[in-house]
């Protein structure tokens, strides 16, 4: 329906106000988004380095918004005018047909004229029947709203209660079903559903991601300020954690937990408990119960919330107050939300992760892809499609498994029973393969294998793993074995299950009936004291026999006290086949890596080492894909592994800091006030002259630097080293008399606590010092501005451990897919790759200094590499590398911090 494109050529608005920013622009600015305008017009793929404090964001918002107006509004004038050209040409072979001898082939031109016009007019129709629809939603959503203010000026006795479900857990709840002779009827209609899809008119849908929902909140707030809020269909998306507001589901711990509950209760609906196979009705007394499900899961409620709030710009709080007031889930409000959206608002993993987009129902055809933060585009990817197991994990499967199979196996079908048995053997074989085999002399070693060679040594090549996941996806087994689990006493579950199988997919009967016995003879004391519960339950209020209640219920509640929760066991194991089936042909490795300590924590992970063919099928899809950020350097990276194939469509642009040049002091320096050389490698790093020497540099730069300095170590070891000779030596007691000492924790919940106590000493006349690590809690996301942070020091270049058995593996791959590839000295592309990885965190932890316009910091690199690597300059962000000195000697660089901060406290008075 789509098909048609527009031949007219747009050119970008020549100044701030043809984009509707907010304030006058600054020249960055207006050429970012003059750049972005051309490269979403032409299908290009665009590169944008901008650094914080530049209007990034903004910049962005107002560049696509501005082009996808202008874009619909020429799309629907070349189409008018396309029909009307067609009509007037179809009328003039039809005259000239009238008197032609060859009428045959005027007749062949105009046909072939009218069936181009017929398919014009009916995406013309297809426009206007969208339109109509649009308006429609905002005509029912103001309705909506209305209806509701009337309902609840009428009825304010509403309360919470009334949404409280009942959450009993049945034992059947866990049994899954038997599944379904319909299944063929519904891959029709879904069939079905997939044609209308196609027939639709589908604008084009602006994707905007980044890392965290925080900095889309930022986002989705700055475009409040525009105009272009006034007329805008804007969705943000997140998980069931952020977005649920059900009571009983946000209670649960992890968001896999989160989404198997709310699953369940969706299922529950209108359903009544009684067990299928109990055809005499005798325990339909005991178990037929209604199960209500989600009080928020109400569809004309969703599709109110979906149409009065999809036009007001919304952040996830706005959703979630929204949602909690009309009484609607936001999470579906949001999903339903998606096919009428102009721009959608997502985090990193509901794009990148191919079976999460397609769960979330987001299409990419056609789409405006924008990337923000993508500094680490290709790390995040490879994260998000790893996967470890540990073997207690397996173990665990197992055992849950098992036990789940002898508890209902009289009533499993014969499909779901191969399956199961099929699952408990994956689960103990991949679990063999970590079991210790006495040939290992090292405390920890490893072993890393192909895919497929791993489906050999574990004897599961055989196995149908696309079928034994569509069945784990089908019947939700890993939340139904886990309520199980969480509702079962550990002894049954930790009791030894003998063999019910010879081969995979085979049972015995009588062995299962044998197990079962075993296992539920267990359950006989409980049963008992249930029973007795019941028969003294009623009476208890006229007799005094309260013995044998109490002490059932203090056992239980004891048992509930002391049982630990059981995590889900089996969603690792699921989560580990999915990983299997999406291996790229040779591009994933498996790491098997053996603890001889303790064999439990021996583990087994799943590894992408080209990370950038999962996101060359994202920039096939969509129509134009642009990645941004503050510190994009070095973007060879990408061009490389993702848009080798596509360089003609690459666009890559590096914009300076807005701040004036003197605002910034960038200093390289590779000796101390000794003249000690800096060299931070691993070889030095227990060299105790040059821990010394820095002691000195750094006592001797916070006598200089007023207010804040944020230190940057390349290892939280490397930081516990320096710091243990900062108080043996002393100097950290001449050092809290010049500034106050903080120290990144390693725990993350002291985070905040140590930020607000630094951020309150560093702005005191007296200043502070923090001491962080690269690729730490501090140098990603964090805003070091003003008195928080006038100075930024690099200790050393922070390279990752080279021994790392993945960065072996990833570096020994890029050297076989990409032999020509890296920059000039550089070698491999091994070796670039490893360099990169450096660069980066190096970049990052720059940029948390300088974040505004007004801002001013010295940024201090600390290694003699800084000085000598030409190779390593150029990949610091332009802002820093154009204006970098490299100081020879220590007194060069102390002058000069002396008269950048000499001049600035002038500037202030």
């Amino acid at each position: 329906m789509d098909s048609f494109n527009p031949k007219k050529q747009l050119y970008p608005p020549e100044n701030g106000s043809g984009f509707a920013f907010p304030y006058l622009p600054y020249d960055i600015q207006l050429d970012f988004m003059q750049a972005l305008y051309t490269v979403l017009h032409t299908g290009g793929i665009g590169i944008f380095e901008s650094p914080t404090g530049t209007g990034k964001s903004l910049s962005l918002t107002c560049g696509t918004l501005t082009w996808l107006k202008d874009y619909a509004r020429v799309f629907e004038e070349e189409l008018r005018e396309t029909i009307e050209k067609l009509r007037t040409e179809i009328v003039r072979l039809e005259k000239e047909n009238e008197i032609s001898n060859d009428w045959i082939s005027g007749q062949y031109n105009a046909m072939g004229q009218r069936k181009q016009m017929d398919e014009l007019n009916l995406l013309k129709q297809s426009i206007e029947d969208h339109q109509k629809h649009l308006l429609q939603m905002k005509d029912q959503g103001v309705l909506h709203k209305i209806r509701w203010e009337k309902i609840r000026a009428k009825d304010d006795t509403l309360k919470e209660e009334s949404l409280q479900q009942d959450v009993t857990i049945d034992e059947d709840e866990f049994l899954i079903p038997e599944e379904s002779d319909d299944d063929s009827d519904e891959d029709a209609n879904s069939g079905r559903q997939k044609e209308d899809e196609e027939d639709r008119y589908r604008p084009v849908q602006v994707i905007f991601c980044s890392r965290t929902h925080s900095q889309l909140s930022q986002v989705v707030n700055e475009v409040k300020e525009t105009q272009h809020a006034n007329d805008l269909r804007l969705m943000s998306l997140a998980s069931r954690q952020h977005l649920c507001i059900n009571a009983e589901v946000q209670k649960l711990k992890t968001s896999t937990l989160m989404n198997e509950r709310c699953l369940e209760l969706l299922k529950k609906g209108g359903k009544s408990k009684t067990d299928p196979s109990d055809r005499d009705g005798r325990g339909a007394k005991k178990r037929r119960k209604l199960a209500q499900s989600c009080p928020y899961y109400n569809p004309r409620a969703i599709e109110g919330l979906k149409n009065g709030i999809l036009f007001e710009v919304p952040d996830i709080e706005d959703l979630v107050k929204e949602g909690k007031r009309e009484k609607a889930c936001p999470y579906y409000a949001s999903r339903a939300a998606i096919p009428d959206a102009q721009v959608l608002m997502v985090p990193y993993q509901l794009i990148l992760h191919r079976r999460t987009r397609q769960q979330s129902g987001i299409d990419l055809r056609n789409s405006i892809l924008i990337i923000d933060e993508a500094h680490n585009l290709l790390d995040t990817i490879a994260a998000i499609h790893s996967q470890e197991v540990k073997q207690e994990q397996f173990r665990q499967a197992k055992m849950h498994l098992s036990a789940y199979k002898a508890r209902y196996f009289s009533r499993f079908s014969t499909k779901n029973l191969l399956r199961i048995n099929q699952l408990i053997f994956i689960a103990t074989r991949l679990g063999k393969l970590l079991s210790p085999d006495g040939k290992t002399t090292t405390v920890r070693s490893s072993r890393m294998i192909e895919t497929q060679e791993l489906l050999l040594e574990a004897d599961i090549f055989n196995l149908d793993l696309s079928d034994i996941l569509s069945f784990c996806e089908r019947s939700r087994i890993a939340q139904k074995v886990h309520g199980f689990a969480q509702s079962s006493p550990r002894e049954l579950l930790e009791q030894d299950v003998p063999a019910i199988r010879g081969k995979v997919g085979t049972t015995s009967k009588a062995a299962a009936s044998s197990a079962l016995k075993s296992l539920l003879k267990n359950l006989e004391e409980d049963n008992k004291c249930k029973a007795q519960v019941k028969k003294v339950g009623r009476p208890a209020m006229k007799q005094a026999q309260p013995e044998v209640v109490t002490v059932c219920d203090q056992e239980n509640d004891r048992q509930i006290q002391t049982k630990p929760s059981i995590t889900n066991a089996i969603r690792p194991l699921i989560n580990f086949l999915e990983c299997l089936m999406e291996d790229g042909g040779g591009d994933s490795r498996v790491l098997l890596s053996f603890d001889e300590k303790d064999p439990s924590q021996s583990a087994m992970k799943y590894l992408l080492l080209n990370p950038g063919a999962r996101f060359e099928e994202i920039v096939q899809t969509c129509r134009s894909v642009v990645l941004a950020g503050g510190t994009m350097q070095p973007t060879e990276e990408l061009t490389e592994q993702v848009f080798r194939n596509c360089r003609e469509r690459v666009t890559i642009k590096s914009y300076p800091h807005v701040v004036p040049k003197d605002a910034v002091l960038p200093i390289a320096l590779g000796r101390g006030p000794t003249g000690k050389e800096f060299l931070f490698n691993f070889a030095n790093k227990q060299n105790v002259e040059m821990l010394d020497e820095l002691q000195s540099t750094l006592l001797n730069i916070c006598q200089v630097v007023p207010n804040g300095v944020v230190i940057f170590f390349s290892s939280y070891d490397f930081l516990d080293l320096f710091y243990r000779k900062l108080e043996e030596s002393g100097n950290r007691a001449r050092l809290e008399e010049r500034k106050k000492v903080f120290r990144e924790p390693k725990i993350s919940g002291q985070v905040d606590r140590i930020l607000l106590d630094y951020g309150r000493a560093a702005r005191s006349a007296t200043g502070a010092i923090l001491f962080s690590v690269v690729g730490g809690k501090l140098s990603e996301g964090l805003n070091f501005a003003d008195e928080l942070g006038r100075c930024v020091v690099v200790v050393g270049l922070p390279y990752p451990n080279r021994t790392s058995p993945e960065l072996i593996e990833r570096m020994r791959y890029l050297d076989r897919s990409l032999p020509t590839s890296g920059a000039v000295g550089s070698g491999t592309a091994g070796n670039e790759y490893y360099e990169n990885l450096c660069m980066k965190a190096v970049n990052q932890c720059i940029g948390r200094a300088v974040r505004h316009i007004r801002d001013y910091a010295a940024v201090i690199l600390l290694d003699t590499r800084y000085c000598t690597g030409e190779r390593i300059r150029r990949k610091l962000p332009v802002w820093i590398s154009e204006r970098m000195d490299c100081a020879e000697r220590y007194g060069q660089a102390h002058g000069k911090l002396v008269k950048f901060f000499r001049q600035h406290k002038a500037k202030r008075k």
